[in-house]
């Protein structure tokens, strides 16, 4: 029979206070003792092992603690105390492990219903601590009928769900108080303790929190993952880890991340399967469709097409079965099911887009009827149709060379943007048709033509644009494009006013401007628009065009701005923006050309007067305004010194990518002992945790992996190759994280500093990954343009390395291919970017041709390249005479007669265009053909444009190819007058210079 329910009384109070604060010393030596051991026994054992927490170190605490503490009420002297009032162990209570008897058998729920409250408390503690052999009783206890009972259970409960377990317990104070919050479960991940968080996730399946604390577990191995890997790696408990990642495996990237940690810890999958990967466990979770998703992905990872499209197929998912077979290169495949779906199709957007791929897939198989079937169906838009659709018909039609069907379709709903696109591909007589303006009438007729589109526009409601607006706009890019810029300046300087509200969103007609002017890179124009005569302020979306032009964040040139009113009180606010936009651009702003307006611009960011409000009364702070951005400024107008005067008051604050900034550079100087250092400090710096204001984000993920890059570096450059292999080890624990994002990033940091292969490696796979799609999934086109990029790095640094890795010379071109593909729907790019990346990819294509010889290849990528842009100047100049050192003479021969014989015909048309004009005669000097008409062509450009030095080094070289050496010296030495820092000027000077002298 139960004790009736007594509380404690004073007397026992009082008289057990000293013993409790020795018991409470007692066990705490005890504990920190039992911890250190349980630490060096993990520490030493970094096997696969099972992931309770039960282990025999617990056992013996609680041995330890039973013979060692004598029991309290022994100790006291007192009777056995009755039942206290409901409610989990204090921390008092925490310290009273020991009882006159030991408690048996654990898996009973009567253990939290014994007479005497010592017990009850132990019995609490004991069956928290020994969750293996207690789990199911305390499940049965939250259920009992007895009030204290469930409580001490729920408690128990509590404590399993919220990761708390012995040991593990030692975050700030104040997480400890509310287990269940989020800050609680980060503050267990912090210690790296994942056999804890895995309970937490374990307990809490079946109940409604369940989805909830995975997704957090998943959010936090995200954003933390490489600090995490750290802990895992020091501690050997990798394999703790894979076991929380396989059960809160809640999307296909987790299981990837699971999937690649297995082989990183050398866990093959199971022979039974045929070597295939198998899904994480919290995948029974998932739907069927899922599973096979993450299947396919598997299976197109392991490099087995066949099992990857069965798995998409049973998605019933289309779009995922043609990503499977074009991974696979399945282009017939694709074709056939493209030609079924086009004659079935139950809508008419799905005939298009099915129509679209038809094309794609039949440009790949060589089968001509049917791709002329595929265009005639894109080249015929039915009315009504929607935005979507009409895209979707000209970009397939221009992504696969048919450029003029594409500006057709085009023109028939937006005759503004297919007159660009018209530029884009050199075809300057359709794009003035689609202009609507006659070329031979625009001295006369512009200013009426700039007034009726005035007209039109006040005609529409605010927020809304006229096509004549738009086809101005058009028409002064097609004057930039053939050398009219007189014309162009005047409509771009018309189409300026403020008050002119031109979209939804609130943009101006002076913004919309400033746009199109950063699409054609006019910066000099970009900065007489942005700030008009007498104004004294820009709007916010002004500055930050300007500084997304400029290639700077806009905190940062707001900040110059505000702080040249300092330097230069005088000037108004036009001058002040003119001076702000040079700094930024590089170029030395004329009245800011003295050193100290540069140490007085440093000085005032660095002692920034600001007027603070706080309680009614106001007061004023200093603060430091600089940032790397304005560092990068610095150092583009040749300030170093005061550069790195600014980055050293950034890094003593801790300022995290000013540190990053500092270490990299003292790597690259060769500073091993200032690196370390620098390096280190990124790692404490960005590893920190505060859970009170929650610093965790992917980028503090990224800066700790960029410390143990720049560390491997060092370590290799040092020849501590123990070191390295550790450090490289920790690295490729870190790509295994559950963030795509991260790896892409990571990868291009890699590449940055020039560590290709690991580079390689990582994009190899996420480019498959990112295939797929999914949360988190970064975006195709990037991750493959980086991919090639890197192959491309590799092919010059270090060729054997691409057999090393098993990457096909072909993949190159496969992924080029597929790239392009892949913005079929995005609306990420402006509509030239489906002439230019293609055109790009054709020029890969050329290039595989170079290097191995393929006449073939060679002969269609330069017909597509032509039928892109025919007067593409840059494979003139720089591949066809690439093609001509690898025997293929007489095609580059015709090819770049071609190129010339068209160029000529655009400047008889347009005999302004400067710029076309030295492009030819440099493409005529690099190939060493028509040297003659070369120097026709240069002498007239720097007719045109005798102050462009750029002009007059073409003539320089022509001159020096037909013999006029002397003559190419001296104009190349004046050349040198104008442009000092011109290196290019400096070795021709010289080359010049020893061919006379022989």
């Amino acid at each position: 029979m139960k004790t009736p329910c007594i509380g404690r009384g004073k007397f026992e109070a009082e008289q057990s206070g000293k013993t409790c604060r020795s018991m409470r010393l007692i066990h705490f030596q005890l504990r920190t003792m039992v911890d250190m051991e349980h630490q060096r026994l993990r520490n030493s054992n970094r096997s696969f092992r099972p992931g309770r927490v039960a282990t025999g170190t617990l056992a013996l605490l609680a041995a330890v603690l039973s013979v060692t503490v004598p029991p309290l009420a022994t100790v006291r002297g007192q009777t056995p105390l009755a039942k206290t009032p409901p409610g989990p162990p204090t921390v008092a209570d925490n310290v009273q492990p020991g009882a006159s008897d030991p408690i048996p058998n654990l898996d009973q729920p009567e253990n939290l219903a014994r007479d005497r409250y010592v017990d009850r408390q132990r019995a609490t503690l004991e069956m928290w601590r020994l969750r293996t052999q207690s789990r199911q009783a305390v499940q049965d206890a939250a259920r009992d009928a007895d009030p204290e009972v469930a409580e001490r259970a729920a408690w128990i409960l509590k404590q399993w769900r919220s990761a708390s377990l012995p040991g593990v317990a030692k975050g700030p104070a104040e997480l400890l108080l509310d287990r269940g919050s989020p800050s609680a479960l980060a503050s267990v991940l912090e210690q790296g303790a994942f056999d804890a968080v895995l309970v937490a996730v374990e307990e809490s399946a079946g109940t409604i929190e369940f989805d909830q604390i995975k997704q957090r577990v998943v959010t936090l191995l995200s954003q933390r993952y490489p600090y995490y890997c750290d802990k895992a790696y020091a501690q050997g408990t990798e394999a703790d880890l894979l076991r929380l990642l396989d059960a809160v495996a809640i999307d296909r990237n987790v299981a990837a991340a699971c999937r690649d940690l297995k082989r990183y810890l050398g866990i093959a999958p199971d022979e039974s399967s045929g070597g295939a990967d198998p899904l994480p466990s919290a995948a029974s979770l998932w739907s069927p469709a899922e599973r096979e998703i993450c299947l396919a992905l598997f299976a197109m990872l392991r490099g087995d097409v066949e099992a990857s499209i069965d798995h998409a197929r049973q998605t019933g998912d289309p779009v995922l079965l043609r990503i499977a077979r074009m991974l696979g290169d399945r282009w017939q495949e694709i074709a056939d099911r493209a030609f079924e779906l086009a004659d079935t199709a139950a809508t008419h957007e799905e005939r298009v887009e099915a129509n679209a791929w038809g094309l794609a897939a039949t440009s790949h198989t060589g089968d001509q009827a049917r791709f002329d079937l595929a265009k005639s169906r894109l080249t015929a838009p039915e009315p009504g149709e929607s935005e979507m659709v009409w895209n979707i018909r000209w970009r397939a039609l221009a992504m696969h060379g048919s450029v003029d069907q594409a500006i057709d379709v085009m023109a028939a709903v937006d005759r503004a943007a297919a007159a660009k696109v018209a530029c884009a591909a050199s075809r300057y007589r359709r794009a003035e048709q689609l202009c609507g303006f006659p070329l031979d009438r625009i001295d006369s007729d512009l200013d009426d033509w700039i007034s009726d589109a005035y007209t039109d526009q006040a005609n529409l409601p605010t927020g809304s644009i006229a096509p004549s607006m738009e086809r101005l706009y058009a028409l002064a890019r097609l004057l930039v494009n053939t050398g009219d810029t007189r014309h162009a300046w005047q409509i771009y300087r018309r189409l300026t006013p403020r008050q002119v509200i031109v979209s939804p969103y609130g943009a101006s007609l002076r913004e919309q401007t400033l746009v199109e002017l950063d699409l054609i890179n006019r910066f000099d124009w970009m900065m007489d628009v942005a700030a008009a005569p007498g104004e004294n302020a820009v709007t916010q979306r002004t500055q930050a065009i300007v500084a997304r032009a400029l290639n700077t964040e806009f905190d940062a040139f707001r900040k110059v701005l505000d702080r040249i009113k300092l330097v230069r009180p005088a000037a108004d606010f036009r001058d002040r923006f003119r001076i702000t936009f040079q700094l930024f651009r590089g170029k030395p702003p004329e009245p800011f050309d003295d050193p100290e307006d540069y140490q007085a611009l440093l000085d005032s960011l660095l002692h920034d007067e600001q007027i603070k409000r706080s309680g009614g009364r106001t007061y004023q702070v200093e603060q430091v305004s600089l940032d790397l951005d304005i560092i990068d400024m610095l150092v583009r107008q040749g300030q170093v010194d005061l550069a790195e005067q600014g980055l050293e008051v950034l890094t003593r604050a801790d300022e995290l990518d000013a540190l990053i900034t500092a270490a990299e550079t003292k790597t690259q100087q060769g500073d091993h002992r200032a690196a370390t250092r620098l390096w280190q400090r990124v790692a404490d710096r960005s590893a920190q945790y505060t859970a009170a204001n929650a610093l965790i984000t992917v980028d503090h993920g990224l800066s700790y992996a960029k410390s143990v890059v720049g560390s491997w570096i060092l370590a290799k450059r040092a020849g501590h190759r123990q070191i390295a292999d550790q450090l490289e080890s920790r690295l490729r624990l870190m790509l295994t994280s559950p963030s795509m994002g991260f790896r892409k990033e990571l990868a291009d940091h890699l590449r940055e500093v020039g560590q290709h292969e690991l580079a390689a490696e990582v994009l190899r796979d996420l480019i498959v990954l990112a295939s797929f799609g999914g949360e988190d999934s970064p975006d195709f086109f990037r991750v493959a343009v980086t991919y090639v990029g890197v192959i491309d790095d590799l092919k010059e640094t270090n060729p054997d390395a691409l057999d090393a890795l098993q990457i096909s010379a072909d993949d190159a071109v496969k992924w080029s291919d597929l790239a392009v593909l892949g913005i079929l729907k995005t609306t990420m790019y402006h509509d030239t970017a489906f002439i230019s990346v293609p055109l790009s990819v054709r020029k890969t294509f050329l290039q595989q041709a170079i290097e191995t010889g393929d006449e073939s290849l060679a002969r269609q990528a330069i017909a597509e390249i032509e039928s892109f842009d025919p007067l593409n100047i840059d494979y003139g100049e720089r591949m066809l005479p690439e093609l001509r050192k690898a025997g293929l003479q007489p095609l580059a021969d015709s090819a770049f007669d071609r190129l010339v014989d068209r160029g000529l015909e655009h400047v008889n048309r347009f005999p302004g265009d400067a710029t076309a004009l030295n492009n030819l005669a440099w493409t005529a000097a690099m190939n060493q053909r028509r040297l003659d008409e070369a120097l026709g062509l240069s002498e007239r450009a720097v007719m045109l444009e005798p102050d462009s030095v750029i002009f007059r080094d073409t003539l320089a070289e022509v001159l020096h190819l037909l013999g006029r050496t002397d003559q190419a010296l001296a104009i190349e030495s004046a050349c040198l007058l104008d442009e000092p820092d011109q290196w290019h000027l400096h070795q021709q000077i010289e080359k010049y210079q020893q061919l006379l002298r022989q």
